[in-house]
């Protein structure tokens, strides 16, 4: 809990196992990833680990992806799976080489095209994000991740 203690005490989320993690520490981290132009890290208490809503680097995500079609729109690249699945390996090897534990790499990710500007309200004049008005713009993209990689309900035995 050392580390945390420089943190806000809003930037702390409690996950499902009990241990925190700091948002702000992570996406420092994170944003180091050349993929990432800007992200936002999400968790809620019911999460075993966090997720990224990511605006990503368009020059060097298509240079990461040379096979792809010049043509194809950033929006479509946001929402092709493998796309995701680059990001998300790339952030987490950011993590890793940061020597962050399990619970700190990103579960999943959310990819955006949309840049992140003072006049969305999605950032401030100084370009702080903010967290509560990126999570209320991407809620449902948030849930279907977080459904995605959360393990189904119990369901009731059959006898």
């Amino acid at each position: 809990m050392k580390e945390y203690l420089s943190c806000s005490i809003k930037n702390l989320i409690k996950l499902q196992g009990g241990e925190y993690i700091a948002l702000e520490r992570l996406e420092s981290t994170y944003k180091s990833c050349n993929l990432v132009s800007n992200l936002c890290v999400h968790a809620t208490p019911d999460a075993t680990q966090p997720i990224a809503i990511i605006v990503p680097h368009e020059v060097h995500l298509r240079a990461a992806l040379p096979d792809e079609d010049a043509h194809t729109s950033l929006h479509d690249l946001c929402e092709n799976p493998k796309v995701k699945v680059l990001v998300l390996k790339e952030c987490n090897a950011a993590g890793k080489k940061s020597g962050f534990k399990g619970i700190e790499m990103l579960q999943g990710v959310v990819l955006t095209p949309d840049e992140w500007t003072p006049e969305s309200g999605l950032v401030t004049a100084a370009q702080k994000i903010q967290r509560k008005k990126i999570a209320q713009k991407y809620d449902a993209e948030i849930k279907v991740r977080l459904f995605f990689f959360s393990p189904p309900p119990s369901l009731p035995s059959a006898d």
